[in-house]
């Protein structure tokens, strides 16, 4: 059997962290420290939501952080996002949410062409 197939309580082990590799972006952090978040998965968020109890939606958010981010090459604990810096935090969190949540798409501004609608001053 090859690592690739081994799962444990339905999570893949070996072989996904090449996959996880390639949809890893790097961010430089406010206190100067270099952090790795890949794309998030399902069982990330399964996760998230079982570290943060009572199911508060930023501590949903903090742990999910720990799952798909890594500091100076370091996996982190949700006791470690809470210990960070607010900047880090804060630039970890945007970037958590850019890439794992689609935003809708902007619509076009019209212009306007009716020239009752522009002012006479």
């Amino acid at each position: 059997m090859k690592t690739d197939d081994t799962t444990v309580n339905g999570v893949r082990i070996g072989g996904a962290e090449a996959a996880e590799e390639r949809s890893t972006r790097s961010i430089d952090l406010p206190s100067g420290a270099h952090a790795q978040v890949r794309k998030g998965y399902g069982r990330d968020l399964m996760r998230a939501q079982r570290a943060a109890v009572g199911g508060d939606a930023s501590a949903v958010i903090f742990a999910l952080i720990a799952e798909v981010a890594r500091v100076d090459g370091c996996k982190i604990v949700y006791e470690d996002v809470l210990e960070m810096d607010l900047a880090d935090v804060m630039a970890l969190q945007a970037e958590v949410i850019d890439e794992n949540f689609d935003r809708p798409p902007q619509r076009a501004s019209q212009v306007s062409s009716n020239s009752d609608s522009q002012s006479r001053n």
